[in-house]
């Protein structure tokens, strides 16, 4: 697991949120197999793969990157959302800190390849 604060920047890393989410950025957006060492580190190309295996693999993957290298968070769920036209767009994956019990949420967005990662505030 990189840890930024304790060795990059431990002055400019920012709350445990920032940090946690800047790490998942670095697992998430990483293509799985390139750049570093560890097998499983990262997200495989979805490919030419269904748009229902290219979930179930992604779940997977992302299931496991959480477990392996951020176990500051907890999974509670991952929800898939749609368009009018019934087309899978996005995925959302919600996260709670274990220490503190803040919620923290991955939206993936299949149609553009894109990740977003950010707090869920209160009310």
């Amino acid at each position: 697991m990189f840890l930024y604060k304790n060795f990059v920047d431990p002055e400019g890393a920012g709350t445990e949120l920032d940090d946690i989410a800047r790490n998942l950025g670095f697992v998430l957006r990483t293509k799985r197999g390139c750049g570093y060492f560890m097998r499983n580190f990262g997200l495989s190309d979805v490919g030419y793969r269904t748009p229902e295996e290219m979930v179930l693999g992604l779940t997977a993957e992302i299931e496991e990157n959480l477990r392996l290298f951020e176990p500051r968070v907890a999974l509670t769920g991952i929800d898939e959302e749609y368009d009018d036209d019934g087309a899978r767009t996005t995925l959302v994956v919600n996260l709670r800190l274990r220490d503190t019990k803040e919620k923290l949420a991955i939206i993936f967005d299949l149609q553009k390849n894109q990740i977003d990662i950010r707090p869920v505030r209160k009310g």
